[in-house]
């Protein structure tokens, strides 16, 4: 009877668990080329983020994420890069992550967890003042993750998270690729429900 409770134990966890986030995203900018000799600039944002989340056992899921960031862009001095006296614009970005979470403590009242996986980032509705032609590629990257899950209630949690988003892409600016890398720090805070 005791290994059959403690088999059922192990069995008793919520397979599916759907979240609400606000999340704050720094994007980590760097340039290469030419254009790193221009001060480039890209705006932080706050964001509402739905994410929904499998667990294949108690102690391993696979996380996705969804949500949009706009941000703006400022080319200082671009002198060096033959960019005049610097242009401002801004962007939009689509980056859908999918992590497999470890959580070691699972069924705990304090639940932490790790992550690993893959990123996609689509650039969209990108401008730059007095550029007719600016466009920011898409790109694919890693991501790394860590957080926990405080559980108040049958079924409800609340969420603290980090993820890292490896976003190396070009930008072109007036037929002229440069490196922008975006690297965006993602630090997020949330409910979570599981059924």
């Amino acid at each position: 009877v005791g290994a059959g409770q403690v088999a059922q134990a192990a069995d008793d966890y919520k397979s599916f668990g759907v979240r609400v986030r606000a999340i704050y995203v720094k994007p980590d900018e760097s340039t290469g080329g030419a254009l790193s000799t221009v001060k480039t600039s890209v705006s932080d944002d706050i964001i509402p983020e739905l994410d929904l989340e499998y667990f294949f056992t108690k102690n391993f899921s696979a996380e996705l994420i969804a949500g949009v960031t706009r941000h703006d862009i400022k080319l200082g001095n671009g002198v060096a890069a033959g960019l005049g006296n610097g242009f401002q614009g801004s962007t939009w970005l689509l980056p859908p992550t999918l992590t497999v979470k470890y959580h070691p403590l699972a069924g705990s009242t304090f639940s932490p967890y790790v992550g690993v996986g893959l990123n996609v980032i689509f650039p969209f509705n990108s401008k730059l003042n007095g550029v007719n032609d600016f466009q920011i590629d898409n790109s694919v990257g890693w991501a790394v993750q860590a957080g926990t899950d405080v559980k108040i209630a049958e079924n409800l949690y609340f969420n603290i998270d980090y993820k890292y988003l490896n976003a190396d892409t070009k930008a072109t600016v007036g037929g002229t690729k440069y490196k922008l890398d975006l690297n965006p720090h993602l630090i997020g805070i949330g409910v979570g429900y599981r059924f």
